[in-house]
């Protein structure tokens, strides 16, 4: 081959080089094209941070509507007028004892209905803002325990509508307790402090590791111990362990309280082994002279295992630490709340937390249009029944314990949902001049339920479509923890105008000593545990006004019947058994009690009768109960009187100012003489057709403790409900206009393969955002004073 042909042939080959290199080059940029399209794609819907909701307004309003709680600035007004009056002689929280004169508490008087629905309803004066005051006399001759109202705020200038009550029906106070703990540990533990270790393996005092301490368990009313006007308390001995009531010993000591000197307290009895001693000087020599009858029981070991703990332990699951379903909002809260006014999907209302009684909610609305004035929380009462004494007589009305106060600050993402808005509360308690403040006394969240509203589906035919919604609500939470016992208090308002109220009990039950007596009342959880049988009350007034105050109530009763059927059947004088509705209005209050009998099944219907819908029927709402159970204390025996709002699951009444509340913070003392007397309400009789009405619902469950309420009693199947449903209220489900629903169907009916159309009303099929980081457990740590007390007043 030439030399030219060789060159040639070398360019040539150059040439499909430089092509294949510029081939490559141009895949490898087109590659890179690719993947950086890609990357791009990628980073771009990387999703951003959830809108943040701007129609959150905690503070209170300029203009604070009649629901609204005090203030704090009101707070030290009332304070400071009080503290001017000479005649009270009221001391400071600093200086509190029994035997002075001082403010208990105090909190919003709640204006007269009258007034406030004219000034709610038809622009006329805006009422006084008032609170209502507990003074405790304790440094009068003959003390008492008084009620007044001091108003106007935020300048008051008058106190009125005094009640005097006896002072030994006055609810549970720092300064008894504590002085009796004080007589106990240096009574008890000054001589019985060897004793206590060959029993129990603590001691009192000088105890290291092996603690023992008094906790009041029962307070005990005149009822109960067959004696007018005394004052008296069992208090049980346990290790000072988590938690404590799960390791009962078999020592009880009753102290009399009765007198305002607390230098008068002494031990009334003191029960052991079945054993009644009336000192500890007569115990002693019982135990010197060889008679004393001694239970032996180790001290607890107190590592993260012992079985009263709440420390995770047993088959550990999941096996990966996997983090559960989360929800959250992708387009910001769909709620709003100014100060404690809510609005939410047509409903809106107002909440508040009473210090003395609880949670309550006002003015509730449904399209501007009232369906409750007041739905609130009355009572809790949980009545124990034993052998020992302990539990016997443990018949415990909360309010003793101010329920408001016992909702403390809620958890985020294990209370109620990260998402959730937090509603402080401000109250005012004996033992401090400022405020007593819980940063999130109440929680607010929407919620997925998971359940459908509605939903049907028809598949062939004509006319094929699927519709549905999930039935997504709102909820108003709280959660008081009364002693051993957490109540998580629900109210959820649906989109279809249906309010639902729930009462679920959870936290740790309490025990006797173990003895074969006390098997009648419970069952053997440990060596020397029984779990006791009780029975959980609660009680609420539900105070509807729809379409207007004058309302009747009307029971639909389902009634068997037999009809003629002889047209349908060859028999001759052939019967067909079936059901038909009978409608009664109720006239009066005695006829107007439910007992539930599943014999006669009935609906609970309240309307106007001067308002029906297009067909001339009532626009009415439904009360649907589904929390009943039957109290089955003998009437008017022991405690029983103090709570006979709970002989029925039902009452209605007519609506009085001097009837507001069914119970006080006086009832777990006053069974003799009740301050509060719910029964009056019903036997005065009053008429009840076309009235202004209020409802009493009661809710109740027996709980025998098993032993999977150990160490904690789980909430499944101990929640109670009752709901307002409407009832002909509305033309159709108004639930029809939300926006939440999903509708589909094909674009062909005739052929359904060519395609479907799917509304989801404007709605993203996949929102994407990314919920905002929580500094909830940093902020706790931060101030740890909103979830625990920093200082103690003793009591369980």
């Amino acid at each position: 081959m030439s030399e030219v042909g060789k060159q040639r042939r070398i360019i040539g080959g150059f040439r499909i080089v430089v092509a294949l290199l510029v081939v490559v080059i141009v895949a490898l940029a087109i590659a890179f094209g690719v993947v950086v399209s890609r990357l791009h794609k990628q980073l771009s819907s990387v999703p951003g941070a959830c809108p943040s909701s701007g129609n959150i307004d905690l503070e209170p309003p300029s203009d604070l509507p009649p629901f609204h709680d005090l203030t704090r600035e009101e707070i030290k007004a009332v304070r400071n007028f009080l503290y001017r009056q000479k005649d009270l002689n009221l001391v400071r929280p600093s200086e509190i004892t029994v035997n002075s004169s001082y403010v208990f508490s105090f909190e919003l008087h709640i204006p007269n209905k009258q007034v406030t629905t004219d000034y709610l309803d038809n622009g006329r004066a805006r009422p006084d803002r008032e609170a209502r005051v507990v003074v405790f006399r304790g440094d009068l001759p003959d003390p008492t325990s008084e009620e007044y109202t001091v108003g106007p705020l935020p300048d008051p200038v008058y106190f009125k509508d005094k009640v005097t009550l006896p002072f030994r029906y006055r609810p549970l106070t720092g300064p008894e307790i504590v002085a009796a703990i004080v007589m106990l540990n240096a009574e008890v533990g000054g001589k019985m402090n060897d004793i206590l270790m060959e029993c129990y393996g603590g001691r009192i005092e000088d105890c290291s590791d092996n603690c023992l301490e008094f906790q009041m368990v029962t307070p005990m009313a005149s009822g109960s111990t067959g004696e007018e006007f005394r004052r008296k308390m069992w208090f049980w001995l346990g290790p000072t362990v988590e938690y404590f009531p799960l390791h009962a010993l078999d020592f009880l000591v009753r102290v009399d309280l009765t007198s305002s000197k607390t230098s008068d307290y002494y031990i009334d009895q003191i029960y052991h082994a079945n054993q009644s001693f009336y000192s500890v000087d007569e115990l002693v020599r019982s135990y010197d002279a060889g008679d004393f009858v001694k239970t032996s029981i180790k001290y607890a070991n107190t590592d993260r295992n012992l079985f009263s703990s709440m420390n995770r332990r047993g088959t550990l699951f999941p096996t990966e630490p996997l983090s559960p379903p989360l929800q959250y909002e992708p387009d910001g809260k769909r709620y709003s709340i100014e100060g404690r006014h809510v609005n939410y999907m047509g409903w809106d209302f107002d909440v508040r937390m009473s210090t003395l009684s609880g949670p309550q909610l006002w003015n509730i609305k449904y399209n501007d249009n009232r369906i409750v004035y007041e739905l609130s929380l009355q009572e809790i009462a949980v009545f124990y029944s034993a052998f020992s004494p302990g539990m016997r007589f443990a018949d415990y009305v909360d309010s003793v314990a101010q329920i408001g106060t016992r909702a403390r600050s809620l958890v985020a993402g294990a209370d109620c949902p990260a998402h959730s808005t937090f509603l402080s509360a401000y109250h005012v308690i004996e033992s401090q001049e400022d405020p007593m403040v819980v940063d999130r006394a109440f929680c607010v969240f929407e919620l997925n339920t998971g359940m459908p509203l509605r939903r049907h589906l028809t598949s062939s035919g004509k006319n094929k479509f699927y519709e549905g919604m999930m039935d997504i609500v709102l909820t108003v939470r709280t959660i008081a923890t009364v002693a051993n016992y957490d109540y998580i208090f629900d109210f959820v308002f649906h989109q279809n105008g249906a309010l639902e109220v729930k009462a679920t009990s959870t936290g740790y039950i309490l025990t006797s000593f173990r003895f074969p007596s006390e098997d009648e009342y419970g069952f053997r959880l440990k060596d020397h545990l029984t779990g006791n049988i009780h029975h959980h009350m609660f009680h609420y007034k539900v105070d509807m006004d729809i379409n207007g105050r004058e309302n009747r109530f009307e029971t639909i009763e389902i009634v068997p019947t037999e009809v003629d059927n002889s047209q349908w059947s060859k028999e001759k004088d052939a019967k067909y058994s079936q059901t038909k509705i009978v409608r009664k209005t109720m006239g009066y209050e005695k006829t107007a009690v439910i007992d539930y009998k599943f014999s006669t099944p009935k609906y609970l219907t309240f309307y106007n009768k001067d308002t029906v819908n297009s067909l001339g029927v009532p626009k009415a709402y439904r009360l649907l109960m589904r929390g009943m159970s039957k109290q089955l204390i003998k009437e008017g025996s022991g405690q029983e009187p103090s709570i006979p709002w709970a002989r029925h699951q039902l009452a209605v009444t007519k609506y009085k100012e001097d009837e507001r509340k069914s119970s006080s913070i006086y009832a777990c003392w006053d069974a003799n003489h009740p301050v509060v007397n719910f029964q009056s309400f019903i036997d005065d009789n009053d008429v009840i057709k076309d009235v202004d009405q209020v409802t009493w619902v009661t809710m109740g469950v027996h709980h025998i403790p098993h032993t999977e309420d150990l160490p904690v009693t789980p909430t499944v199947g101990l929640d109670l409900r009752f709901l307002l449903l409407p009832f002909n209220y509305f033309q159709e489900d108004p639930a029809m206009g939300s926006g939440d629903a999903v509708r589909i169907e094909p674009n062909n009916q005739e052929h359904a393969s060519q395609g479907l159309h799917v509304e989801r009303y404007g709605r993203p099929e996949n929102p994407q955002c990314r919920p905002a980081k929580s500094s909830f457990y940093q902020k706790i740590e931060n101030k740890p004073e909103s979830l625990f007390d920093l200082e103690e007043m003793g009591g369980i």
